[in-house]
């Protein structure tokens, strides 16, 4: 008998990316130190966009999710793949999650250690305090911890990855909370009992995490920056001072906003307007703006970007708004947008609040540089994002 046949078999996990009109799933294979390699990977887009009824919406949303499952199962099948799912790893975000950071604070007489226990008792009351706070300044009651991640911790004024144990009278902790409406995590649960097993290992994680965690490691020599993710329906933003995530805003305009304010000047058709613009965009938009609509979309971006930085002006204040905006193009509409901020800025038009803002694109190709046969599966930069974290993770 071959000492090969008992060599454990290779097995896959399931990486998700929940968003505001899609869901990517990606089927990845870990081997510690070493690169995740992306065996399969899927997007499905959300048949209809109702957000304003929120019960159709989230129907729509689970519905997507058991789409998602089966048709990559299936896929696998297909492509000859009959490795163990052993592992599901979800990374949420808007409209679904809710996330907010802060930063905790003990200070001392004598020198106190540091251990699960008083870690513990101190964070039960933060996580409280947050999440009144969420549901104070939002619409949503009886939400649930999604997860929760100490970022960065400083033992008397020093950064320090590991503080368990060693004593201090000076601990400052930045804790980051991902909160989920209990009806929302309720569904997700049931649907994936039903379609997963119970008994299946899974995690959640928000998508503001991962991006996050990528972008301090690929730029580690930018402690200040603003990350801008740009949703079909909503935006959301985070502020990052000293390496640590000083504010988050979600904007209820994305692409379909940009889109539809574009069409109000315009009496194109949705799919010859989106044409056009292709066309526009290869020749930078020198074309007469009468008949091709693409003058038209001038209105939109700048709808968007009014509502971007009237949003950073909100939660910043002249002495804290970081002069780096990182931004990722994902589709026809975003690239233009990313294209015409980056015009702005290097022509000085980019300014907040007297801050000169620099912009920086992420592109799908640094992206794929960390992860094994990306390069195959297209236009999906975030669930890639998420694998980079997950792989991480593993690798600790």
């Amino acid at each position: 008998m071959s000492f090969f046949l008992f060599k454990k078999q290779p097995s896959l996990s399931f990486v998700f990316d929940i968003r505001d009109a899609s869901i990517s799933l990606a089927a990845v294979r870990f081997i510690k130190d070493k690169k995740p390699e992306i065996v399969l990977c899927q997007n499905f887009l959300f048949k209809t966009i109702d957000s304003k009824d929120n019960k159709k919406y989230l129907e729509l949303m689970i519905k997507t999710l058991d789409q998602a499952i089966l048709s990559v199962r299936q896929s696998l099948v297909k492509i000859g793949n009959k490795e163990k799912i052993e592992k599901y790893y979800f990374f949420i975000g808007s409209p679904w999650s809710i996330s907010q950071a802060k930063t905790i604070k003990i200070i001392k007489d004598r020198p106190f250690e540091i251990t699960n226990k008083v870690l513990g008792q101190i964070l039960v009351g933060e996580e409280s305090e947050i999440e009144k706070n969420i549901e104070d300044t939002t619409s949503e009651k009886n939400l649930k911890i999604l997860e929760e991640k100490i970022i960065q911790s400083k033992l008397n004024g020093y950064k320090v990855e590991d503080i368990y144990g060693k004593k201090t009278l000076n601990l400052a902790v930045e804790l980051f909370v991902t909160f989920i409406p209990s009806e929302i995590k309720d569904k997700i649960c049931l649907n994936l009992n039903e379609k997963i097993g119970k008994n299946a290992k899974k995690q959640h994680h928000s998508c503001i995490l991962s991006s996050y965690s990528y972008l301090r490691d690929l730029y580690s020599d930018k402690n200040d920056f603003i990350y801008a993710d740009i949703g079909k329906l909503i935006t959301d933003i985070y502020v990052v001072r000293d390496d640590i995530i000083f504010a988050i805003a979600s904007i209820p305009y994305g692409e379909e906003n940009i889109i539809q304010v574009s069409l109000n000047r315009t009496k194109l058709p949705k799919d010859v307007f989106l044409s056009n613009i292709s066309i526009a965009e290869d020749k930078n938009f020198d074309l007469p703006a009468d008949n091709n609509g693409a003058e038209s979309l001038r209105l939109g971006l700048n709808f968007w970007k009014n509502k971007f930085m009237d949003t950073l002006s909100k939660v910043c204040t002249e002495m804290n708004i970081p002069n780096n905006l990182f931004v990722i193009p994902n589709s026809k509409i975003t690239d233009v947008l990313v294209k015409d901020l980056s015009e702005d800025a290097k022509n000085g038009r980019l300014e907040i609040l007297g801050t000169q803002i620099d912009v920086l694109v992420i592109t799908e190709n640094i992206i794929n540089s960390f992860i094994e046969n990306s390069k195959t599966f297209a236009n999906e930069p975030y669930v890639k994002m998420n694998t980079i974290f997950v792989n991480k993770l593993l690798n600790k």
